[in-house]
């Protein structure tokens, strides 16, 4: 089962820093989870927000600034906001990149083609099926995950899957049972829980039988 640390490691470091991503993989993660966004000057950068008010020292909407003003600011401990390549140069884990801004579609599309590795450990992921099918329009090879709030009912997950063209289906756990995951592993697909804080829930996760998790605390499910 693939443990994937969400921004990071959010629950003990500055979510989608280095920082962060390095603490995921030194607690045990697979794979680590960020957010994708592109700034004033057309550089793909790490952010989960629109606007970089609730996570940096400053404040305005990540579109609207370059990518060295984006550097300026404290993203928490000193850290910088860091770009996708230098976040993929850092770890050599998986990477579950979700895209927030329409914008990073072509940026991502290009960064995998040109890098078979890169796209081999990538799983790209969105709550919106256009985003989804719009990458793979770009790049047919990618891997996808389409990203479900609160579940759905089962073949209601299975169909939106599938018409955004992925092969992932990443699940609130609190809707999930066994059948339900072995009826989307029958369907082809793979299952992803979110969100899994300590270890009881996780141990209810490997009840169900999912191939991943994504957690703010893998320091937690590490522990004896």
């Amino acid at each position: 089962m693939i443990i994937t640390g969400h921004r990071g490691a959010l629950g003990t470091e500055p979510e989608n820093t280095l920082r962060s991503f390095r603490r995921a993989v030194a607690d045990g993660c697979d794979e680590i989870e960020l957010d994708l966004r592109v700034s004033a000057d057309g550089e793909l950068v790490i952010m989960h927000d629109a606007a970089v008010d609730r996570t940096t020292s400053g404040s305005g909407e990540v579109a609207s600034l370059t990518l060295a003003e984006l550097r300026a600011l404290d993203a928490g401990l000193g850290e910088q906001i860091p770009t996708w390549s230098e976040t993929v140069a850092a770890v050599d884990v998986r990477i579950q990149a979700e895209i927030k801004a329409e914008g990073a579609v072509p940026l991502l599309a290009q960064s995998l083609k040109s890098s078979p590795a890169l796209a081999a450990r990538t799983l790209v992921t969105s709550f919106h099926p256009e985003i989804l099918l719009a990458i793979r329009e770009l790049f047919p090879d990618v891997t996808t995950g389409h990203i479900f709030g609160r579940t759905p009912e089962i073949p209601e997950v299975i169909a939106r899957t599938r018409e955004a063209g992925a092969t992932w289906s990443l699940c609130g756990i609190t809707g999930l049972t066994p059948s339900g995951v072995t009826e989307l592993h029958t369907a082809g697909l793979s299952v992803t829980a979110w969100p899994v804080p300590d270890r009881d829930t996780l141990a209810q996760a490997v009840a169900l039988g999912v191939d991943g998790i994504t957690t703010d605390n893998p320091h937690l499910l590490a522990a004896g």
